[in-house]
Order: structure tokens, then C-alpha cells, then sequence
């Protein structure tokens, strides 16, 4: 995937500094009780609205702030879907500390629970590499028809992982690689939150317009496959969603 490209591309937008800055300002509402729940449904619908953008190759992907009940209503969904994916990790983990308080508090408890914890321990980061992926899948799908039942659609998810999978591992790669970066960002006047939405959007939307090209190949034809270009990303004219 065009990996720099994703750091870069909303430069070109004029209107970057002030879009980036009512980002930064959702993003620190984030934290504060009710408002900060609001807060991150407009974001995650910025950020839908983002991959909807990429995908269709409009030449300013990022959005504009307005119509914030709208991206609110776009941006439930995806947290709910967060949420689901996410759940079987959130209930290892309180097994853990629970696990931890009650019971290991001895000398044969301290033990069992470290070997749980050793056993657990990749099996949940296998999980979250799988999760992550089938989310960005689903993520894909959304923003390709805004219906929220695209998230859930688990078989047809999977198949499309299955048949991509040198893609899937491809966007994989590159997005633990920007979120190290972001991270690393993060002392720099909160760069790396601000920066997450619209790298990861743009990563995210460039591997759902690449799936949809692949899966247009292969209706086609296996001969068409090797016409899609593996760095087919540039941006063509079109008018950005609200």
C-alpha cells in the first residue's frame, strides 16, 4: 500500500489545518463523561466517512466538520461493532484480573496465574490481529453501502479475507506500522491521536477500494486479477461525502 502516502495526502487538502483541528477537538472531548461518548461517534463517523471517500478516490478524501448529527448516526454503528469484536478480549481480561484478585494470592496461585497468563497471552493477541482485520473488512463494507448489518455478515467477511488474504495481511502490516508511528508521535502536542483518524482512514480505504477492485477481477475473469495495479491508490475527481 502507498504507506507514506497516508501521512501525506491531506496536505494537499487547503483546508487541512482547520479540518485536523476541529479533529483534535473532538478527539480531546473523547475522555469527558457522555459528551466524550458523542464525541467518539461523530469521530468514528468522520472517520467512515473518510474510508467512504478513499475508496471512491475523490481527490480530498478528508471530510468537512458539518453535518455533525449525521456523522454521529454514522459513527454508532461502527462503535457498537467495535464493541462485539472486541468483547471476547474484554472477558479474558476481566477473567484475568479477577483471577489475579481472588485467587492468586498464594505461592501455587501466583503460579497457576502466571501459566494461564503465558498461555493466554498469544491467543489473545492472535485474536486481536483477527479481530482488527475483520474489522477493517467490515469497516470496507459500511462504507461502501452504510448499512449497519455489513459488520455482522461474518461469513461474508471471512471469505473476503480468505480470497484476499495477501491484501488483508498487506493492510494488516502497514496498520500496526502507523499506529507504532502514531504512538511514537504522542509527546508531540498529542500529534499521534490527531493524525490516527485520517492515516488510518486513508489505509483503511485504500484496502476496501483494492478489495473491491480484486473482487471485480475475479467476476470478470481470472486473467483480470493481474490487471489491478498492487499500488492503484491515486486519487481521481469526484466530490467528498458529508
Amino acid at each position: 500500500m502507498d504507506f507514506i502516502r497516508a501521512f501525506t495526502y491531506f496536505t494537499e487538502d487547503k483546508r487541512w489545518p482547520v479540518k485536523l483541528g476541529e479533529t483534535a477537538v473532538f478527539a480531546l472531548l473523547c475522555p469527558v463523561p457522555v459528551i466524550g461518548l458523542i464525541s467518539l461517534c461523530a469521530l468514528l463517523g468522520f472517520l467512515a466517512e473518510l474510508i467512504h471517500n478513499v475508496g471512491n478516490n475523490y481527490p480530498r478524501p478528508l471530510p468537512e466538520w458539518n453535518h455533525i448529527g449525521e456523522k454521529i448516526s454514522k459513527g454508532l454503528p461502527v462503535l457498537l461493532a467495535i464493541i462485539a469484536y472486541h468483547l471476547p478480549l474484554v472477558v479474558a481480561i476481566l477473567f484475568l484480573y479477577v483471577f489475579r484478585t481472588v485467587i492468586a494470592v498464594s505461592l501455587f496461585g501466583g503460579i497457576t496465574f502466571l501459566s494461564i497468563l503465558g498461555g493466554l497471552a498469544p491467543l489473545l493477541i492472535l485474536y486481536f490481529a483477527f479481530a482488527w482485520s475483520l474489522l477493517a473488512v467490515g469497516l470496507a463494507r459500511y462504507a461502501e453501502s452504510w448499512e449497519s448489518d455489513a459488520f455482522y455478515r461474518v461469513n461474508r467477511l471471512l471469505r473476503s479475507m480468505h480470497n484476499h488474504s495477501a491484501l488483508a495481511l498487506q493492510w494488516l502490516v502497514a496498520s500496526l506500522a502507523a499506529s507504532i508511528i502514531l504512538l511514537a508521535l504522542l509527546p508531540v502536542a498529542l500529534l499521534g491521536p490527531v493524525l490516527f483518524v485520517p492515516v488510518q482512514g486513508y489505509l483503511t480505504g485504500s484496502y476496501g477500494r483494492r478489495l473491491r477492485a480484486e473482487r471485480m477481477a475475479l467476476r470478470r475473469g481470472p486473467s483480470s486479477v493481474a490487471d489491478v495495479s498492487p499500488l492503484g491508490f491515486s486519487a481521481q475527481d469526484g466530490r467528498p461525502s458529508h
